[in-house]
């Protein structure tokens, strides 16, 4: 099994894809994540124990001054998958930050080409590198988005304590043209909420 197929192995399970949700916006505890997803704590450590063996998240120690160590999780990888599904066309492909575009050259061939056909081939070929160009500046604006949002949440962190606050931010942030009754169905709020919320976290900001 390669890396690609062990991935979407672990990422078909709604559960852990709902799990990875939340301990991408910060490093969630396991009973945490039980009580915010609404699932068991046992199918919670079991799912990330999955994901741990398969080096999409790791844990670490924290202690906690209400209790015993909590033992957090956070993503230890990035990656981004591109399937493409057209009429004459099935292609897979995996693109991770460091994945950078090398130039192969071409192997010889023996088969006796008409310049027509030639010409076919020389402009896939120009289309493929164009994508693999393309792939590979869209890792870097996702990488550009993410460091932006990170940022902001780790200069502000002294300032948005409460949980339910730093997740309205995060929903703000990573969709910012998600509208309030959007948002509020994205979290189970209702929009009289969001609105205080919001006002809490403009208040908090200044």
């Amino acid at each position: 099994m390669d890396d690609l197929d062990r991935i979407l192995s672990v990422v078909e399970n709604p559960t852990r894809r709902r799990i990875l949700q939340a301990i991408v916006r910060e490093p969630h505890y396991p009973l945490q994540l039980s009580k915010e997803l609404g699932i068991s704590q046992q199918s919670v450590v079991k799912n990330l124990d999955v994901m741990e063996r398969n080096g999409m998240v790791v844990h670490y120690r924290q202690s906690s001054n209400v209790g015993p160590d909590r033992i957090f999780y956070r993503p230890s990888s990035e990656f981004t998958i591109l399937i493409d599904l057209r009429n004459g066309m099935f292609e897979t492909h995996m693109v991770s930050p460091e994945t950078k575009n090398e130039d192969k050259e071409k192997e010889d061939t023996k088969i006796e080409e008409t310049k027509e056909f030639q010409e076919t081939r020389n402009r896939i070929s120009d289309i493929d590198g164009q994508l693999k160009e393309l792939n590979e500046v869209r890792s870097q604006m996702i990488g550009e988005r993410n460091r932006l949002i990170r940022s902001f949440l780790d200069s502000i962190d002294d300032k948005v304590i409460d949980y339910d606050h730093r997740n309205l931010l995060y929903e703000m942030l990573n969709n910012p043209d998600m509208d309030k009754a959007t948002i509020s169905k994205e979290m189970g709020v209702n929009e009289s909420s969001v609105d205080q919320m919001i006002d809490d976290l403009l208040s908090m900001l200044q």
